[in-house]
């Protein structure tokens, strides 16, 4: 692959890393409340695992509706930290090889 392939990669990347946490501050908080579970816990045995609601209660944290986020499920409260500092390091990697590939 040539330099300016890669370049092109790691800008588009880059770009898509950047926008995507804007255009969920963008959706209405209530987006993902309605409609059919997605957990195939929920849907093969009728039970609801540890994760079902993340979704729903991260898109409500995210828009600082904490009662809602709280009650879709509470351990967003612990998940959504952890996920955006590796969402932060990533970029952070990215843009470093973005930089090593332009310079070389």
């Amino acid at each position: 692959m040539t330099r300016r392939c890669k370049s092109i990669g790691l800008g588009v990347k880059l770009a898509v890393m950047i926008c995507l946490p804007v255009v969920l501050l963008a959706l209405p908080a209530d987006l993902f409340d309605d409609g059919p579970p997605m957990c195939l816990s929920v849907i093969l045995l009728d039970m609801e695992c540890y994760g079902c609601g993340m979704t729903r209660a991260c898109q409500h944290l995210i828009h600082a509706d904490v009662r809602a986020a709280y009650e879709f499920n509470p351990l967003a409260f612990i998940v959504l930290p952890v996920l955006a500092w590796l969402w932060g390091t990533g970029i952070w990697r990215t843009h470093r090889k973005f930089q090593l590939v332009r310079a070389s």
